[in-house]
């Protein structure tokens, strides 16, 4: 095993790795937990532009146990390259490969599981469906950013508040522009729908949990058609919780990190993983 972490007697700690992907490198933090034996492991990704980091989750997770590996996507917050929804799914692949190919940090690599928020959870929903080797996840005020011209019909004010918060989160992002991103949706709209998961997803335990106060991701427009697809498709795993908060939990961090934590631990327990 690693060095370092040899020497620091398995005891819990915090590492800066720089992954490469390919527009550079990915700026990567990892919670370690303690212990010799092999750690279940949580890939834990942020929404746009990532202000919120969800480390109380992060560490959370850790004190039950768990290593969570959390980066920040191409052209955010110091990673190498320009930013695109696109590239965000390519670089949550590369992070997940590195977990899959490293023997270094006792990741235990048949029990992987993916936390999302927001734009995260987007994330989290896409690469849970298309990668067999995580086994459950979390998805907290998902934003399905895949049904942008959809929700633009049902609710033509609701799509110019999210066309203003992509346009306000871009200047936060390297190469990112409103019209960037509207152009890209137009392009993916369909692969990028979180309903369009819904086959793939039927059979994997997932938590979706919904915000009541939420004005970023309104429930009625994200979380509800996700579930309702997903729970329309038999052998279903799917749970869902609403909070009576705000987009990011602000005064239910307790409760969110408590039921994230919780379910993950149920699912440790369970003979399929």
């Amino acid at each position: 095993m690693n060095a370092d972490y040899m020497a620091s007697e398995y005891r819990p700690s915090v590492h800066g790795i720089l992954i490469p992907g390919v527009r550079g490198k990915l700026l990567t933090t990892l919670y370690t937990a303690g212990g010799a034996e092999l750690h279940p492991t949580v890939l834990l990704l942020h929404g746009i532009p990532g202000n919120e980091q969800n480390e109380d989750i992060a560490q959370a997770l850790r004190r039950s146990g768990f290593h969570v590996l959390t980066f920040h996507y191409s052209g955010c917050f110091g990673s190498d390259g320009d930013y695109s929804l696109a590239h965000n799914l390519e670089d949550a692949n590369t992070v997940l490969d590195y977990i899959l190919k490293d023997n270094s940090f006792g990741f235990d690599k048949e029990r992987i599981f993916a936390v999302g928020h927001s734009m995260g959870g987007f994330v989290c929903g896409q690469i849970t469906a298309k990668r067999e080797e995580i086994k459950g996840a979390v998805l907290l005020m998902p934003c399905d950013i895949g049904r942008i011209w959809q929700i633009g019909l049902e609710n033509p004010v609701e799509l110019e508040n999210i066309k203003n918060l992509l346009g306000e989160s871009a200047d936060w992002l390297r190469g990112a522009s409103k019209e960037g991103f509207l152009s890209e949706l137009k392009e993916h709209s369909e692969e990028f729908r979180l309903e369009s998961l819904a086959s793939c997803l039927a059979g994997k335990p997932i938590l979706c949990i919904e915000a009541s106060l939420d004005i970023h991701t309104p429930p009625r427009y994200h979380c509800v058609p996700f579930k309702n697809a997903v729970c329309a498709k038999s052998g279903t795993k799917f749970k869902s919780l609403s909070l009576a908060t705000d987009h990011f939990a602000s005064d239910y961090r307790l409760e969110a990190t408590e039921n994230v934590v919780d379910f993950l631990r149920e699912l440790l327990k369970e003979e399929s993983i």
